[in-house]
């Protein structure tokens, strides 16, 4: 097993697991509860965010990925950057953009467009995601996986890319205080069903020189692969089952409620920690 099975079109999951950047994101329809409405205030700015975080796998500093995103009582942008990071840059090209944009409405997204693209396993990958009938359609996919079951068009109605799950879990953590729900997520070549549940106060774990330190809400995820799955594959039973993670939030002076910690339960390659590295940066 080698860090390279992270480096596919599927890693930003890891981005929103980053970001929730959980492996997976905790997507979830975050808005029901009238009580829930007054458990949190709502962002303290409205430019472009841009935070860092550093991603640790078996005690090894293996990636650095950025998030840059603006969230608007409209929609939302979001780019991600991920990069080969400490260890593991000494022998391992990886260099991923992925972007998407949507509308929020209703305590729920309705993403526009969804691509990603860069260099990871020798070559170069790409995918593009356009929104139409409230559905995902693939516009490109390079290279084309022969031995991945296709996703049936029929099972992506409601479901939304990994950097929409984001958006959808801080805009509504941010507003509504809970992260109580669930969602479908399809990176182009998986279909995912994730639930969440919470938030739950406690203190955010020191390992790994986390930064933000004391009482955090934290939100519980799972993420499941329902469709996708590579063809005759030996790993099928640990591809289905469920995948746990959490995601430690801390109100975070000028920026409001941030993702300060995740760690999410990977597939193949066990449990992935993503820490903040420093304050984010707002920019108008």
């Amino acid at each position: 097993m080698t860090f390279e099975c992270l480096t596919s079109r599927g890693a930003l999951s890891l981005g929103a697991a980053l970001l929730a950047l959980g492996g997976q994101a905790c997507a979830a329809d975050l808005g029901n509860g009238a009580a829930a409405h007054s458990a949190a205030s709502p962002a303290t700015n409205v430019g472009q965010t841009t935070a860092i975080y550093r991603v640790y796998n078996h005690g090894l500093h293996v990636v650095d990925a950025t998030a840059d995103y603006t969230l608007t009582e409209l929609g939302y942008g979001i780019r991600t950057t991920l990069h080969a990071g400490g260890f593991m840059s000494l022998f391992l090209r990886m260099d991923i953009q992925s972007t998407a944009q949507g509308h929020f409405d209703h305590d729920w997204v309705h993403p526009v467009g969804y691509e990603s693209a860069g260099y990871s396993r020798g070559r170069h990958r790409s995918v593009v995601l356009q929104y139409a009938d409230d559905a995902p359609h693939i516009v490109t996919l390079d290279p084309k996986e022969s031995d991945r079951e296709d996703v049936p068009q029929a099972e992506l109605s409601h479901s939304m890319d990994t950097l929409s799950a984001m958006a959808l879990l801080l805009e509504n953590v941010r507003h509504t205080g809970r992260c109580d729900g669930n969602a479908h997520v399809f990176d182009g070549l998986r279909l995912s069903a994730m639930t969440s549940h919470g938030p739950f106060k406690g203190e955010v774990p020191e390992t790994f020189g986390q930064k933000f330190k004391g009482i955090a809400l934290r939100c519980d995820f799972v993420g499941q692969q329902e469709a996708g799955f590579i063809k005759d594959s030996s790993h099928l039973d640990v591809m289905k089952a469920p995948h746990p993670g959490s995601a430690w939030f801390q109100d975070i002076p000028g920026v409001g409620l941030t993702a300060v910690r995740i760690e999410f339960e990977h597939p193949k390659l066990g449990q992935m920690t993503a820490v903040l590295d420093h304050t984010p940066v707002i920019q108008p």
